[in-house]
């Protein structure tokens, strides 16, 4: 033992790692053991370190029970005597390493106390009845003592330590309650630090609501200045014009009008209108050296001759100050932008807060915003509601003169875009990834150096507030920019022109169109609404790609022309008239442009449709076959064109005579005109060079079938002295157009829907927009151009160097773009004609009298109005008698389309009333001559109504056709209405009446016939009413009587005939005067048609002539009746004039020319009213009462002998 722990210490001795045999040996030897073993405590407590003694102890305290489990008297002793050694050593040795030895000793002085207070306890309580005590008293005493005092040392000890304890614990408190102070302190701090930063920050939010508030009515207060500004400007004009009450030049007049392109488009996306030019630049019509050099020189606005002396001085001065107070402008004359058709251009005034603004407006995008949604300008309605903004999105909506950035708000009923300047007054940049402003782009010859100009030119004079209504909206097309899905275009379908906005990106197009498009369908169709016909969908590739397949189909079975699929096939692909690099793209037809007549049966006559245009000269092409071949750059793959056949710059260069395109060419050629020679000159020159110049293989702009005015320097441009000393005016035209452009147009527009082409075109559409477009059968086609000019060829979103992504956008935007591929596989021929389907054009001879509907009256009266709709037919009497009877037809025979088969004859016939004669309308008034013009149909979702005017107490009558019931009666003209006219979708009603004025009402979609039951037949209540209770608009400018009228929403026009031989228009939306006509020889305007390719014939009953003019005022023909006309009317696809009267027979003429195409003989009988069904069957009503009916004869009829009156019999029968 004295050797382990010599050598180890007490610790290896009797803890770690013990001998197991050693030990219970040593336990075994109780008499030996804990003396030892108490021995080594001592000495260790007394020699070793604090460390070693530490040890000790903790090694030594769980071996006590085992040490001290005998209980004899020798172990109580050796108990007693350890005790007492303890005792010493820890006054001898406790104060040593500053105390901790004591402290050490006491603990296990504690410790064998407690392990040994049984044997303690018997050795104290047997000291008296023990008598023979090993020990004497006085040492049993001094032990008691010892532990008595040891006891009294050891509380001493816990004392003393408690009060340390204590102090020490007073002392941390204190320290925690100083920290917690500290903290207290520094959390009142924070909280004051932080109250009044809630207190800033809720001023400052206060202040920021208060800056977007004051944005908002900034931003409306601007738009109704504008809005103000408009009507101000179109009242001026009303009054100073031609026919206005102020003119100084009364129509008519030798004032020489400038013009330019109207944007008004019609269901085929033709824009065939021009609108009057009010900034019309003079020094434009002569040549630069006589212009004055002075540059100060502000631009041509109003006509000063309009200011002449008719107007008073005073009223002069009134209105110029009413106009600058409003516009904010120093000039005296007002402006206009002629990028917009839907409203004049008006400059507001300038914002000095607008960037705090529109910073304001972009910051609460996220919010729900609440703005004034204000009517469109060319409203009357001055009542503002409240709409959400259901979003808010930047944007850059694109127009051909300039691209305008700004912001989009959709609301539940309107789509609203304003447009950001800043304090100059320009156009604020707005940078989107899309970089749509060109900053870093100094060249001239681009296309965003036009937009760039245009702005620093006339930065005041940009609209910055446009409303669209969603209820409007046709459709929303996701589209391109730049080769890029960042963009939709919206389609209405009240004439109001498409709108291009460019976004971000892909996903806020997407967003913001899919939105759009559910605001609409929820806007117009509200839960529950059981009728969903009228649905839209987004219009995205999947979509497009649908609708171009049943677009392929309908025109396959000839249900449409060529014309109208491809401009369907371009809209689908992504053409747009709004941006000019990805013009609408037609081809050239014809190859023939110097015979003096044109035969249609010769192939030569036409254009190869299967190769494009680079392959149409072989010669040349073989320089363009060598170059793909011999191409060789490790970045641009092999093509065969440099140039592309569809750009900016093509479309600049045919409608360089054609405003707003003039202005735009002279923008790109650094404001002036280009060398006449290398302007368009001549048609001819344009496609010889097409086939022998390398550098050009342009096609065709739509513009050339059904736009004459782009032709004709009609403003009298100065375009400069050709190298053979003639100056450059109109477009040379081929000699088969016999110098006339509307003769070109019409017979390039005939080529276009010729068999020959209609049975080659599909190969042109391959080419284009199908599977010839890309790939190896591009290849094989030849028609593979730049790889700038396809989608996908770069990625511009992932490119990093801003320099070469600008460098790239601006060669997409100016060398033209590829359309989307619409048709991945062979696009299938055109089916053959079916001349049954359209006999005026096909087989106008197959049309004979088929049988005659005598009147059952014992009084036979004349039929004043005959319609046809929806399978029914109206007759009006001259009593006023009104029937409703069945029009039977192949098409209700056979359940389906009109169409026929070999097994299938042609039947067409009167059938049954459904509605028996019955009075209508009230009594009339004197000298009234009741006539077709007194009456029209009404075609409404619910119901259908006659409309009847002409009584005594100057109103007009809305009449039920299915009860005969009048419905409405509306009284808001002075005198009493003359004529009524409704517009082909059934949704404007326009009246003419004695008091010179015409009125224009909106057709309500309610339903009618179901709230009828609780109202007797003449009380209705207003919000039943089938017509809106006062109009939108009254047009003025006539002198006398209103004798006729058309209305068309698709051309977006009112025509007004009077009896002193004027004819006023007026555009339907805004009301605003367009032009006036006067019938050549000043006589009474009896008859006025008016068809949807924008030509118009007048009939005058006093010299018994046709005239026909052009929408936009030419005059093209006049042709004389053989006898009074009592009926003019059109065919349903407007190329043909039908007219009857006194001679009983009925004349076919050509919308184009007034050429007679075929007389039909009737049976002597005075025709007083006609009309031509849609399937081009003529339905004629006489002065006796009876009925003709002009169809296809059948077989059955051709080879029976039976006379004419069993004939009808048999008809009249069904």
């Amino acid at each position: 033992m004295a050797a382990v722990v010599v050598s180890g210490g007490l610790s290896n001795a009797l803890g770690g790692k013990p001998n197991k045999t050693v030990d219970k040996a040593m336990l075994l030897r109780a008499e030996k053991c804990p003396r030892i073993v108490f021995r080594l405590v001592i000495l260790y407590l007394c020699r070793s370190s604090l460390e070693r003694a530490s040890r000790c102890v903790q090694q030594v305290i769980p071996l006590l029970p085992y040490l001290l489990a005998a209980d004899d008297e020798q172990s109580k002793s050796r108990l007693q005597l350890f005790i007492w050694a303890l005792l010493a050593v820890r006054s001898q040795y406790g104060m040593q390493d500053d105390g901790a030895r004591f402290h050490v000793i006491s603990h296990l002085i504690r410790e064998t106390v407690n392990c040994g207070k049984p044997m303690l306890a018997t050795s104290i309580m047997g000291r008296d009845e023990s008598s023979d005590l090993g020990s004497n008293p006085k040492e049993t005493g001094t032990l008691q003592s010892l532990i008595q005092k040891d006891r009294v040392l050891s509380a001493v000890a816990d004392e003393v330590k408690y009060i340390k304890t204590s102090k020490s614990d007073r002392t941390r408190q204190l320290n925690e309650l100083r920290i917690r102070m500290d903290e207290n302190s520094s959390l009142d701090s924070n909280q004051k630090k932080a109250f009044e930063d809630e207190i800033l920050s809720r001023l400052n939010t206060i202040l920021a609501s208060d800056d977007c508030r004051r944005a908002h009515f900034q931003l409306a207060h601007d738009e109704e200045q504008q809005i103000v500004a408009e009507k101000w400007i179109h009242m001026f004009r009303t009054l100073i014009d031609e026919r206005g009450p102020w003119s100084a030049n009364p129509f008519p007049n030798n004032t020489v009008t400038h013009w330019k392109l109207d944007k008004t488009e019609d269901a085929w996306r033709r824009r065939p209108k021009l609108r009057r030019n009010y900034h019309f630049d003079e020094k434009l019509c002569h040549p630069p050296s006589t212009v004055c050099s002075n540059e100060a020189v502000l631009p041509v606005n109003e006509s000063k001759s309009a200011f002449g002396g008719h107007i008073p001085e005073q009223m002069k001065r009134f209105l110029l100050k009413g106009i600058r107070r409003i516009t904010d402008e120093g000039s005296s004359e007002p402006t206009e932008n002629d990028a917009e058709s839907s409203g004049q251009k008006i400059s507001v005034p300038e914002d000095i807060s607008d960037r705090k603004g529109s910073e304001g407006v972009k910051d609460s995008s996220d919010q729900k915003d609440i703005f004034q949604d204000r009517k469109d300008s060319c409203s009357t309605s001055t009542e503002q509601e409240t709409s959400e903004v259901l979003t808010s999105v930047p944007c850059v909506l694109v127009i051909p003169k300039r691209k305008l950035a700004g912001r989009l708000a959709v609301m539940k009923n309107v789509l609203h875009f304003f447009s950001k300047l800043d304090q100059s007054g320009g156009a604020e940049k707005q940078k989107l990834n899309v970089d749509l402003d060109s900053e870093k782009g100094n060249a001239s010859e681009n296309t965003d150096a036009i937009h760039e100009n245009v702005l620093q030119k006339q930065p005041k004079n940009i609209k910055r507030h446009r409303r669209w209504n969603i209820c409007k909206i046709k459709a929303v097309h996701w589209t391109r920019y730049l080769l890029r899905y960042t963009a939709i275009e919206i389609f209405f379908n009240d004439s109001v022109a498409p709108i291009f906005l460019n976004f971000a990106s892909q996903k806020d197009a997407k967003y913001v169109g899919t939105l759009i498009v559910a605001t609409r369908n929820e806007s117009m169709f509200p839960k529950g609404y059981k009728d969903k016909t009228g649905i839209i969908s987004f219009v995205d590739r999947r979509v497009a790609l649908e609708m171009a397949e049943t677009a392929r189909e309908s025109w396959r079975r000839r249900e449409m022309t060529n014309f109208e699929y491809l401009m369907i096939l371009n809209t689908l692909a992504g053409r747009s008239y709004n941006d000019l690099t990805q013009y609408p793209v037609f081809p050239w037809v014809l190859a023939d442009y110097s015979s003096e007549t044109l035969d249609f049966n010769k192939s030569s006559t036409f254009r190869d449709l299967s190769k494009p245009v680079g392959a149409l000269d072989s010669k040349r092409f073989e320089v363009f076959e060598d170059r793909y071949r011999n191409f060789c750059d490790p970045d641009i793959p092999n093509f065969f064109y440099g140039s592309h056949y569809s750009s900016m710059g093509i479309v600049l260069f045919y409608l360089l005579r054609l405003e707003p395109f003039t202005s735009l060419h002279r923008t790109l050629q650094g404001g002036k005109f280009d060398h006449a020679d290398r302007l368009f000159q001549s048609i001819e020159g344009i496609y010889r060079n097409c086939l022998s110049n390398t550098s050009d293989v342009k096609e065709l702009i739509p513009e050339f079938f059904y736009m004459p005015e782009f032709l004709v320097n009609s403003n009298s441009y100065h375009f400069g002295i050709k190298q053979d000393g003639e100056p450059l005016g109109d477009v040379c035209l081929p000699p088969w157009a016999k110098g006339c452009p509307e003769e070109f147009i019409n017979k390039n527009r005939e080529a276009l829907e010729s068999e020959y082409v209609s049975s080659n075109l599909h190969h042109w559409i391959d080419l284009v927009f199908g599977y010839k477009q890309r790939g190896k059968p591009a290849v094989e086609a030849a028609n593979i151009f730049y790889y700038l000019t396809y989608e996908g060829a770069v990625d511009l979103e992932t490119m990093e160097d801003e320099l070469q992504r600008s460098a790239l956008e601006d060669q997409i935007a100016n060398f033209g773009q590829t359309p989307i591929q619409i048709f991945r596989k062979k696009h299938p021929r055109r089916g053959p004609p079916i001349p049954i389907a359209h006999p005026l054009h096909f087989a106008p001879g197959s049309i004979n009298l088929t049988s005659i509907i005598s009147s059952g009256s014992n009084s036979p009266s004349a039929v004043l109005y005959v319609n046809a709709f929806d399978s029914n037919i109206v007759l009006v009497n001259q009593g006023l008698t009104m029937s409703v009877k069945m029009w039977l037809t192949t098409q209700l025979q056979s359940g389906g389309n009109f169409t026929f088969s070999g097994s299938q004859d042609a039947f067409f016939g009167i059938g049954s009333d459904i509605l028996s004669p019955r009075k209508i309308g009230s009594p009339l008034a004197e000298n009234v001559e009741l006539g077709a013009q007194c009456f029209a149909t009404l075609q409404t979702p619910t119901e259908n109504f006659l409309i009847s005017c002409g009584n005594w107490e100057n109103s007009f009558q809305v009449i039920s056709l299915s009860d005969g019931r009048m419905v409405q009666s509306i009284r808001q003209h002075k005198d009493v209405v003359s004529c009524v006219a409704v517009t082909s979708d059934g949704t404007i009603l326009a009246t003419g009446s004695y008091d010179t004025t015409v009125m224009v009402w909106e057709v309500s979609r309610v339903k009618v016939h179901e709230k009828r039951v609780r109202n007797t037949p003449t009380e209705m209540h207003r919000k039943d009413s089938v017509i809106a209770e006062t109009p939108f608009h009254i047009l003025c400018g006539h002198d006398d009587i209103i004798t006729c009228l058309f209305v068309s929403v698709e051309l977006d026009i009112v025509i007004s005939g009077s009896k002193d031989g004027t004819c006023v228009f007026h555009t339907l939306r805004e009301g605003r005067y367009v032009r006036s006509l006067q019938h050549p020889s000043g006589s009474a305007l009896s008859k006025l048609v008016a068809s949807r390719h924008g030509r118009i014939v007048f009939y005058a009953d006093d010299d018994l002539s046709l005239n026909l003019y052009s929408i936009n005022g030419k005059h093209l023909a006049t042709f004389e009746s053989n006898g009074r006309l009592n009926c003019v009317e059109l065919s349903s696809c407007g190329e043909f004039l039908v007219c009857a009267g006194d001679q009983g027979q009925i004349v076919v003429r050509s919308m184009n020319s007034l050429e007679i195409v075929r007389r039909y003989t009737g049976v002597g009988k005075i025709i007083t009213s006609l009309t031509v069904t849609p399937e081009e069957c003529f339905l004629a009503g006489t002065r006796d009462g009876s009925l003709l009916v002009y169809s296809i004869e059948t077989p059955q009829l051709r080879k029976t002998s039976l006379p004419r009156n069993l004939r009808s019999k048999t008809s009249s029968t069904g």
